[in-house]
Protein backbone atom coordinates (compact mmCIF):
# COMPACT_ATOMS: atom_id res chain seq x y z
CA UNK A 1 0.00 0.00 0.00
CA UNK A 2 2.89 2.25 1.15
CA UNK A 3 4.52 1.68 -2.10
CA UNK A 4 1.41 2.54 -4.48
CA UNK A 5 0.83 5.75 -2.41
CA UNK A 6 4.19 7.06 -3.32
CA UNK A 7 3.75 6.04 -6.81
CA UNK A 8 0.75 8.02 -6.95
CA UNK A 9 2.26 10.69 -5.26
CA UNK A 10 5.35 10.86 -7.44
CA UNK A 11 3.08 10.49 -10.85
CA UNK A 12 0.57 13.05 -9.43
CA UNK A 13 3.17 15.79 -9.26
CA UNK A 14 4.71 15.18 -12.46
CA UNK A 15 1.33 15.89 -13.94
CA UNK A 16 0.67 19.29 -11.97
CA UNK A 17 1.90 22.14 -13.84
CA UNK A 18 3.70 24.68 -12.82
CA UNK A 19 0.51 27.47 -12.19
CA UNK A 20 1.44 30.51 -14.65
CA UNK A 21 1.06 34.06 -13.76
CA UNK A 22 -1.91 35.37 -15.62
CA UNK A 23 -5.48 34.42 -16.00
CA UNK A 24 -6.77 34.60 -19.58
CA UNK A 25 -10.37 34.62 -18.30
CA UNK A 26 -13.20 35.50 -20.55
CA UNK A 27 -11.38 35.55 -23.35
CA UNK A 28 -13.36 31.97 -25.15
CA UNK A 29 -16.16 31.46 -26.22
CA UNK A 30 -18.68 28.59 -24.64
CA UNK A 31 -16.98 28.45 -21.17
CA UNK A 32 -19.62 26.44 -19.89
CA UNK A 33 -17.86 23.43 -21.83
CA UNK A 34 -15.06 23.42 -18.86
CA UNK A 35 -18.01 22.62 -16.16
CA UNK A 36 -17.42 18.91 -14.86
CA UNK A 37 -20.62 16.28 -15.10
CA UNK A 38 -21.47 13.98 -13.29
CA UNK A 39 -21.87 14.09 -9.09
CA UNK A 40 -19.09 10.88 -8.59
CA UNK A 41 -16.55 12.41 -10.97
CA UNK A 42 -17.45 16.02 -9.43
CA UNK A 43 -17.31 15.06 -5.89
CA UNK A 44 -14.06 13.73 -6.23
CA UNK A 45 -12.71 17.10 -6.95
CA UNK A 46 -12.73 16.44 -10.64
CA UNK A 47 -9.86 14.22 -10.85
CA UNK A 48 -11.44 11.85 -13.87
CA UNK A 49 -9.03 11.24 -16.70
CA UNK A 50 -7.56 8.36 -15.68
CA UNK A 51 -10.70 7.39 -13.42
CA UNK A 52 -13.49 8.22 -15.42
CA UNK A 53 -16.17 5.65 -15.77
CA UNK A 54 -19.37 4.92 -16.48
CA UNK A 55 -21.50 7.38 -19.42
CA UNK A 56 -19.85 10.71 -17.56
CA UNK A 57 -16.85 9.25 -19.19
CA UNK A 58 -18.09 10.91 -22.30
CA UNK A 59 -17.39 14.29 -20.58
CA UNK A 60 -14.18 13.32 -18.80
CA UNK A 61 -12.06 10.95 -21.30
CA UNK A 62 -14.19 9.40 -23.83
CA UNK A 63 -11.68 6.50 -24.25
CA UNK A 64 -11.88 5.42 -20.81
CA UNK A 65 -15.66 3.76 -21.73
CA UNK A 66 -14.10 0.80 -23.17
CA UNK A 67 -13.78 -0.67 -19.57
CA UNK A 68 -17.99 -1.00 -20.04
CA UNK A 69 -19.34 -3.87 -20.15
CA UNK A 70 -22.68 -3.51 -20.36
CA UNK A 71 -24.75 -0.31 -21.76
CA UNK A 72 -25.57 2.61 -19.29
CA UNK A 73 -27.21 5.61 -19.37
CA UNK A 74 -27.39 8.76 -16.96
CA UNK A 75 -28.45 12.17 -15.90
CA UNK A 76 -27.00 14.72 -13.55
CA UNK A 77 -28.95 18.04 -12.62
CA UNK A 78 -27.33 20.56 -10.71
CA UNK A 79 -29.15 24.14 -9.23
CA UNK A 80 -26.19 26.40 -10.76
CA UNK A 81 -25.35 30.47 -10.03
CA UNK A 82 -27.88 33.25 -10.18
CA UNK A 83 -30.77 30.31 -10.84
CA UNK A 84 -29.11 28.92 -13.39
CA UNK A 85 -29.37 25.07 -14.16
CA UNK A 86 -26.93 22.34 -15.08
CA UNK A 87 -27.95 19.13 -17.33
CA UNK A 88 -26.31 16.69 -18.54
CA UNK A 89 -27.63 13.26 -20.31
CA UNK A 90 -25.49 10.29 -21.61
CA UNK A 91 -25.95 6.89 -22.86
CA UNK A 92 -23.24 4.69 -24.14
CA UNK A 93 -23.39 1.62 -25.65
CA UNK A 94 -21.19 -1.28 -26.14
CA UNK A 95 -21.08 -2.80 -29.83
CA UNK A 96 -18.43 -5.78 -29.05
CA UNK A 97 -16.06 -6.02 -31.62
CA UNK A 98 -16.65 -2.57 -33.01
CA UNK A 99 -15.57 -0.74 -30.41
CA UNK A 100 -18.09 1.18 -28.06
CA UNK A 101 -20.58 4.49 -29.14
CA UNK A 102 -22.00 7.03 -26.59
CA UNK A 103 -24.26 10.20 -26.96
CA UNK A 104 -24.53 13.12 -24.92
CA UNK A 105 -25.91 16.44 -24.14
CA UNK A 106 -25.06 19.15 -21.98
CA UNK A 107 -27.08 22.51 -21.40
CA UNK A 108 -26.46 25.82 -19.08
CA UNK A 109 -30.17 26.93 -18.56
CA UNK A 110 -30.42 30.55 -17.70
CA UNK A 111 -33.73 30.29 -17.63
CA UNK A 112 -36.18 33.64 -18.20
CA UNK A 113 -36.29 37.29 -17.04
CA UNK A 114 -38.32 40.18 -17.69
CA UNK A 115 -36.83 42.60 -20.02
CA UNK A 116 -37.09 46.52 -19.20
CA UNK A 117 -36.33 49.54 -20.66
CA UNK A 118 -35.60 53.35 -18.53
CA UNK A 119 -37.87 54.81 -20.94
CA UNK A 120 -40.54 52.86 -19.37
CA UNK A 121 -40.29 54.06 -16.19
CA UNK A 122 -42.93 56.04 -14.49
CA UNK A 123 -45.24 55.62 -11.22
CA UNK A 124 -47.98 53.05 -13.39
CA UNK A 125 -44.86 50.91 -14.13
CA UNK A 126 -42.20 50.76 -11.50
CA UNK A 127 -40.15 48.40 -12.30
CA UNK A 128 -39.61 49.51 -16.18
CA UNK A 129 -40.85 46.14 -17.71
CA UNK A 130 -41.79 45.92 -20.93
CA UNK A 131 -44.09 42.90 -21.04
CA UNK A 132 -41.43 40.86 -22.95
CA UNK A 133 -39.02 38.14 -21.68
CA UNK A 134 -35.33 36.83 -22.67
CA UNK A 135 -33.47 34.05 -22.11
CA UNK A 136 -30.27 32.15 -22.92
CA UNK A 137 -29.04 29.00 -23.12
CA UNK A 138 -25.69 26.98 -24.08
CA UNK A 139 -26.18 23.71 -25.29
CA UNK A 140 -23.44 21.13 -26.92
CA UNK A 141 -24.52 17.63 -28.43
CA UNK A 142 -21.59 15.03 -28.52
CA UNK A 143 -21.16 11.90 -30.43
CA UNK A 144 -18.36 9.34 -29.09
CA UNK A 145 -16.35 6.39 -30.47
CA UNK A 146 -14.52 4.37 -28.85
CA UNK A 147 -11.86 1.39 -29.09
CA UNK A 148 -9.29 -0.58 -26.96
CA UNK A 149 -6.56 -1.41 -29.06
CA UNK A 150 -5.55 -4.23 -26.18
CA UNK A 151 -6.30 -5.19 -23.18
CA UNK A 152 -4.77 -2.10 -21.74
CA UNK A 153 -4.70 0.90 -23.95
CA UNK A 154 -7.35 2.34 -25.32
CA UNK A 155 -8.23 5.35 -27.41
CA UNK A 156 -11.84 7.37 -28.09
CA UNK A 157 -12.97 10.63 -29.54
CA UNK A 158 -16.12 12.64 -29.27
CA UNK A 159 -17.31 14.99 -31.81
CA UNK A 160 -19.60 17.42 -30.81
CA UNK A 161 -22.07 20.62 -31.76
CA UNK A 162 -22.18 23.53 -29.76
CA UNK A 163 -24.35 25.98 -29.30
CA UNK A 164 -24.94 29.47 -27.77
CA UNK A 165 -27.73 31.52 -27.50
CA UNK A 166 -28.83 34.75 -25.47
CA UNK A 167 -32.58 36.15 -26.47
CA UNK A 168 -32.25 36.73 -30.31
CA UNK A 169 -28.64 36.23 -30.94
CA UNK A 170 -26.82 33.07 -31.10
CA UNK A 171 -23.30 31.58 -32.30
CA UNK A 172 -22.51 27.71 -33.45
CA UNK A 173 -19.64 25.97 -33.98
CA UNK A 174 -18.41 22.43 -33.69
CA UNK A 175 -15.27 20.72 -31.45
CA UNK A 176 -13.37 17.21 -31.21
CA UNK A 177 -12.63 15.95 -27.53
CA UNK A 178 -9.69 13.36 -27.59
CA UNK A 179 -8.67 10.81 -25.25
CA UNK A 180 -6.49 7.83 -24.12
CA UNK A 181 -6.10 5.61 -21.03
CA UNK A 182 -3.74 3.53 -20.29
CA UNK A 183 -3.73 0.40 -17.48
CA UNK A 184 -0.47 -0.91 -15.79
CA UNK A 185 -2.25 -3.68 -14.56
CA UNK A 186 -0.14 -2.78 -10.78
CA UNK A 187 -2.32 -1.93 -8.00
CA UNK A 188 -4.72 -0.55 -9.90
CA UNK A 189 -2.87 2.52 -11.66
CA UNK A 190 -4.17 4.01 -14.30
CA UNK A 191 -3.10 7.05 -16.74
CA UNK A 192 -4.85 9.24 -18.81
CA UNK A 193 -4.75 11.87 -21.38
CA UNK A 194 -7.67 14.01 -22.90
CA UNK A 195 -7.44 17.58 -25.52
CA UNK A 196 -10.78 18.39 -25.26
CA UNK A 197 -13.12 21.28 -27.04
CA UNK A 198 -11.19 21.81 -30.26
CA UNK A 199 -12.74 23.30 -32.38
CA UNK A 200 -14.16 26.58 -34.36
CA UNK A 201 -13.95 29.88 -33.63
CA UNK A 202 -17.83 30.99 -32.72
CA UNK A 203 -19.50 34.45 -33.25
CA UNK A 204 -22.88 36.13 -32.41
CA UNK A 205 -25.62 36.55 -34.91
CA UNK A 206 -28.59 37.83 -34.73
CA UNK A 207 -31.94 40.49 -35.52
CA UNK A 208 -30.80 42.50 -32.80
CA UNK A 209 -27.17 43.16 -34.00
CA UNK A 210 -28.80 45.13 -36.94
CA UNK A 211 -29.65 49.15 -36.15
CA UNK A 212 -30.01 52.10 -38.23
CA UNK A 213 -27.26 54.43 -38.79
CA UNK A 214 -26.98 58.07 -40.24
CA UNK A 215 -23.36 58.13 -41.87
CA UNK A 216 -23.10 61.68 -41.86
CA UNK A 217 -25.14 63.35 -39.14
CA UNK A 218 -26.29 66.27 -39.57
CA UNK A 219 -25.87 66.46 -43.17
CA UNK A 220 -29.39 67.40 -45.21
CA UNK A 221 -30.19 65.21 -47.80
CA UNK A 222 -28.76 61.76 -46.59
CA UNK A 223 -30.96 58.50 -45.44
CA UNK A 224 -30.71 58.99 -42.01
CA UNK A 225 -31.63 55.21 -41.15
CA UNK A 226 -29.48 53.32 -43.32
CA UNK A 227 -29.62 49.34 -42.14
CA UNK A 228 -26.16 48.14 -40.65
CA UNK A 229 -24.24 45.48 -38.76
CA UNK A 230 -22.88 45.88 -35.85
CA UNK A 231 -19.51 43.87 -35.75
CA UNK A 232 -18.36 41.71 -33.53
CA UNK A 233 -15.13 39.73 -32.84
CA UNK A 234 -14.78 35.62 -33.32
CA UNK A 235 -13.93 33.96 -29.80
CA UNK A 236 -12.05 30.15 -29.71
CA UNK A 237 -13.29 27.30 -28.25
CA UNK A 238 -12.15 26.71 -24.25
CA UNK A 239 -9.57 24.36 -25.30
CA UNK A 240 -8.33 22.14 -22.42
CA UNK A 241 -5.39 19.52 -21.85
CA UNK A 242 -5.45 17.25 -18.91
CA UNK A 243 -3.21 14.18 -17.68
CA UNK A 244 -4.24 12.62 -14.80
CA UNK A 245 -3.25 8.94 -12.86
CA UNK A 246 -5.32 6.83 -10.29
CA UNK A 247 -4.05 4.41 -8.02
CA UNK A 248 -6.22 1.46 -5.96
CA UNK A 249 -3.72 1.17 -2.78
CA UNK A 250 -6.15 -1.07 -0.79
CA UNK A 251 -8.58 -3.23 -1.81
CA UNK A 252 -10.37 -6.08 0.31
CA UNK A 253 -12.95 -8.25 -0.16
CA UNK A 254 -15.33 -6.02 1.03
CA UNK A 255 -13.36 -2.31 1.01
CA UNK A 256 -11.55 -0.38 -1.50
CA UNK A 257 -9.76 3.17 -1.65
CA UNK A 258 -8.45 4.81 -4.65
CA UNK A 259 -6.63 7.70 -5.18
CA UNK A 260 -6.65 9.87 -8.28
CA UNK A 261 -4.85 13.53 -9.69
CA UNK A 262 -5.01 15.70 -12.52
CA UNK A 263 -2.90 18.55 -14.14
CA UNK A 264 -5.51 21.12 -16.15
CA UNK A 265 -3.57 23.39 -18.83
CA UNK A 266 -6.76 25.17 -20.16
CA UNK A 267 -6.45 27.97 -22.66
CA UNK A 268 -8.48 30.56 -20.91
CA UNK A 269 -7.72 30.22 -17.11
CA UNK A 270 -4.20 29.19 -14.99
CA UNK A 271 -3.01 25.67 -14.77
CA UNK A 272 -4.13 23.84 -11.95
CA UNK A 273 -4.78 20.22 -10.37
CA UNK A 274 -7.52 18.68 -9.07
CA UNK A 275 -7.34 15.64 -6.21
CA UNK A 276 -9.53 12.92 -5.31
CA UNK A 277 -10.10 9.90 -3.56
CA UNK A 278 -13.20 7.34 -2.92
CA UNK A 279 -13.97 4.75 -0.18
CA UNK A 280 -16.25 1.94 -1.69
CA UNK A 281 -18.04 -0.65 0.74
CA UNK A 282 -19.17 -4.17 -1.11
CA UNK A 283 -19.43 -1.63 -4.01
CA UNK A 284 -22.44 -0.26 -2.45
CA UNK A 285 -21.94 2.56 -0.20
CA UNK A 286 -19.09 5.23 -1.71
CA UNK A 287 -17.77 8.15 0.07
CA UNK A 288 -15.87 10.82 -1.81
CA UNK A 289 -14.05 13.89 -1.43
CA UNK A 290 -11.61 16.21 -3.48
CA UNK A 291 -9.96 19.53 -3.78
CA UNK A 292 -11.00 21.54 -7.12
CA UNK A 293 -8.28 23.84 -9.00
CA UNK A 294 -5.19 22.85 -6.41
CA UNK A 295 -1.94 25.04 -6.86
CA UNK A 296 -3.95 27.23 -9.03
CA UNK A 297 -4.92 30.73 -7.96
CA UNK A 298 -6.88 30.84 -4.67
CA UNK A 299 -10.22 32.18 -5.63
CA UNK A 300 -10.64 29.11 -8.06
CA UNK A 301 -10.07 26.28 -5.68
CA UNK A 302 -12.22 24.47 -3.58
CA UNK A 303 -13.39 21.10 -1.47
CA UNK A 304 -15.52 18.42 -2.67
CA UNK A 305 -17.76 15.98 -1.28
CA UNK A 306 -20.45 13.87 -1.61
CA UNK A 307 -21.63 9.95 -1.21
CA UNK A 308 -23.13 7.27 -3.82
CA UNK A 309 -25.15 4.08 -3.43
CA UNK A 310 -25.56 1.44 -5.93
CA UNK A 311 -27.82 -1.60 -6.19
CA UNK A 312 -27.09 -4.30 -8.55
CA UNK A 313 -30.12 -6.51 -9.88
CA UNK A 314 -27.72 -9.04 -11.92
CA UNK A 315 -24.64 -8.89 -13.65
CA UNK A 316 -25.63 -6.60 -16.74
CA UNK A 317 -28.55 -4.73 -15.11
CA UNK A 318 -28.20 -2.29 -12.36
CA UNK A 319 -29.10 1.32 -10.52
CA UNK A 320 -27.19 4.16 -8.72
CA UNK A 321 -27.40 7.58 -7.92
CA UNK A 322 -24.49 10.01 -6.49
CA UNK A 323 -24.71 13.63 -5.09
CA UNK A 324 -22.06 15.61 -4.17
CA UNK A 325 -21.39 19.35 -1.90
CA UNK A 326 -19.48 21.67 -4.03
CA UNK A 327 -17.97 24.49 -2.23
CA UNK A 328 -17.75 27.54 -4.57
CA UNK A 329 -17.28 30.44 -1.64
CA UNK A 330 -18.64 33.10 -1.74
CA UNK A 331 -20.48 32.64 -4.60
CA UNK A 332 -22.64 29.45 -3.15
CA UNK A 333 -22.63 26.09 -2.44
CA UNK A 334 -23.86 24.41 -5.99
CA UNK A 335 -25.11 20.71 -5.60
CA UNK A 336 -25.43 17.74 -7.87
CA UNK A 337 -26.97 14.76 -8.27
CA UNK A 338 -26.84 11.90 -11.02
CA UNK A 339 -29.38 9.07 -11.57
CA UNK A 340 -28.06 6.33 -13.67
CA UNK A 341 -28.44 2.69 -14.63
CA UNK A 342 -26.35 0.34 -16.52
CA UNK A 343 -28.48 -2.41 -18.73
Amino acid sequence: MRTTLLLTALLALAVVPPAQAQDKVGTTAAPFLGLGVGARATAMGGAQVALAQGPSALYWNPSAITAMTTNGAEFSNSQWFADSRLQHAALVFDAGGLGHFGVSVTALDYGDEAVTAISLCGPSNPVCETGEQWDALDLAVGVTYARALTDRFSFGGTVKLVRQQIWNESAAGGALDLGITYDTGFQGIRIGMTMANFGTDMKLAGPDLRQPIDPVPGQAGNNPRLGANLEVDDWAMPLIFRVGVSAVPYQSAEQRLTVTADGNAPADAAQSANVGAEYAWRELLFVRGGWRQAFGPADDGGWTAGFGLQYALNRRLSGYFDYVFQNYEPFGTPQMFTLGVTF
